[in-house]
């Protein structure tokens, strides 16, 4: 008797196993015909955002702070490029006196004299004259992401040109420093260590730089809708402003290994920047956050 069922057991098990196949692939084609739907529908709203408010818009529009005279602060050579090159940009074209303060010569792998060159050439393509610019050589401030910078120091080297500038906008990264790398965030340290000091003046806002997730990042301009709903301060670039960026960030060749190039290719950092005003209110809430 049992040798009668198995013949049936086994085409019984046969038809479940072709039913969970069947199930499973309808189930994965309309998983991947929903995931296109949404991927072709956001490339669209990506289109429609870029030709209607970004392309469109006047260049004296386009992310103005009302800025004067600005002092953007960065940790090493090409991270001007890298990461703030749509606001230095912009501003330069808008009029706005826009000064570098660069606080160590990248001298990380012994290039520091090469990159130092690189980097007036770099800031020259993005409009900056080479008297704006200022690179730091101090030996508590070196090019390692293994070492701590003192916040003071730093603190009062931008303080020293706030006052020198006359700045009215202080450019800097945020807490995240866009990469994480200790040299950025404690370029953020330094100015909130200046709000709780008391030595931030009132006539210069501050603005720092979002730093994103890595999806975000690697999005290039398809970020532009998130841009826009997430945040009221943004720079942005044309296809053809953004090559311009390229080609500054090119002037480093000492550091243009091939993730450089990817980077190039696919950051949002070289089409889109998003800024955030800060007070001292939110300097506290950040340092509680790290607490």
């Amino acid at each position: 008797m049992l040798f009668l069922e198995s013949p049936y057991k086994v085409e019984f098990l046969y038809n479940v196993y072709l039913t969970f196949i069947s199930e499973s692939l309808l189930y994965l084609t309309n998983f991947v015909l929903y995931i296109s739907l949404w991927i072709f529908g956001y490339l669209c709203l990506c289109c429609i955002v870029y030709r209607k408010y970004a392309r469109k818009l006047p260049t004296r529009t386009r992310g103005a702070l009302g800025a004067k005279r600005v002092l953007v602060v960065v940790a090493h050579p090409d991270d001007e490029c890298m990461f703030f090159g749509p606001t230095i940009y912009r501003l330069c074209e808008q009029g706005a006196e826009v000064y570098i303060l660069c606080l160590s010569n990248g001298n990380y792998e012994g290039k520091g004299n090469v990159r130092k060159q690189e980097l007036w050439n770099a800031c020259k393509e993005l409009g900056v004259p080479d008297c704006n610019i200022c690179l730091i050589s101090d030996t508590r401030l070196p090019d390692n992401p293994k070492l701590q910078w003192p916040v003071p120091v730093i603190a009062k080297l931008i303080g020293h040109h706030i006052e020198a500038y006359n700045v009215d906008t202080l450019v800097i990264f945020d807490r995240g420093g866009v990469s994480s790398h200790p040299n950025h965030a404690a370029v953020f340290y330094a100015v909130a260590y200046m709000f709780v000091e008391k030595n931030m003046t009132d006539k210069c806002t501050v603005y720092t730089l979002d730093s994103v997730n890595i999806l975000r990042k690697y999005l290039g301009f398809l970020d532009l809708p998130l841009s826009f709903l997430l945040s009221s301060k943004r720079y942005f670039l044309r296809w053809t402003e953004s090559r311009r960026v390229s080609r500054a960030m090119r002037k480093h060749k000492s550091q243009m290994i091939w993730f450089r190039y990817l980077y190039i290719m696919f950051s949002r950092y070289m089409v889109i920047n998003t800024l955030r005003k800060i007070s001292l209110a939110d300097i506290e809430l950040e340092l509680e956050v790290d607490d």
